[in-house]
């Protein structure tokens, strides 16, 4: 994103240090009026959330619900997640495999959360990161988890509850292979015998 060139007005809110509901409001209404339409115009808008470090309340919501509703409802195939865009937003929130963005990691679960259907490499991906914060203590996570006691908490139970949801909207009630080893690095499988590992 270090390559993007934002034209006005989005490269002046990108430059500034606080985001406002008024920048809020400009991108909602001159910028990005129709929505987000390509994949240039995501990159801004992350390039925005990147670029500003301090923002208001509004902009959680806008940036989640824009980003949302291109990711799932314009690419295709809309409504679901397939290998290509999984990959996408993979790369575009994430460095060498760990989300350090709260917001970040908010959005890919609102992305799984929503859709009718994923592939298991986001699905991993997702549960991924709640093993670097359960066992590794990094990435966003392990910040907003509010414990650092070994084992799992409420909240990381939680979030997993959230991907087998997904998991199961998208394949039934049975886990890939890759799925079951990232369950078992978490510690949610480890007393389950092999044919109980499946999503109820």
């Amino acid at each position: 994103m270090s390559e993007l060139r934002l034209s006005y007005p989005a490269c002046a809110i990108a430059g500034k240090t606080r985001l406002t509901a008024e920048d809020v409001g400009i991108l909602r209404e001159h910028v990005f009026e129709a929505g987000l339409t390509s994949s240039q115009d995501a990159m801004i808008l992350l390039a925005i959330n990147s670029s500003c470090s301090e923002k208001c309340p509004e902009w959680h919501h806008y940036f989640l619900e824009t980003m949302t509703d291109f990711i799932v409802h314009h690419l295709d195939p809309q409504g679901a997640m397939d290998e290509r865009n999984a990959d996408w937003l993979i790369a575009m929130i994430s460095t060498r495999g760990v989300i350090n963005s709260p917001i970040e990691l908010d959005l890919l679960f609102h992305v799984i959360d929503i859709s009718s259907r994923i592939p298991d490499s986001l699905s991993v991906f997702a549960l991924e990161q709640v093993r670097l914060a359960v066992i590794d203590e990094v990435g966003a996570w392990a910040g907003m988890r509010g414990s650092r006691q070994h084992g799992l908490q409420a909240s990381d139970v939680m979030r997993i509850a959230r991907v087998m949801s997904a998991i199961a909207r998208s394949r039934g009630n049975h886990l890939t292979a890759r799925e079951r080893r990232m369950l078992d690095k978490i510690g949610v499988l480890t007393d389950l015998p092999a044919h109980d590992a499946t999503v109820a």
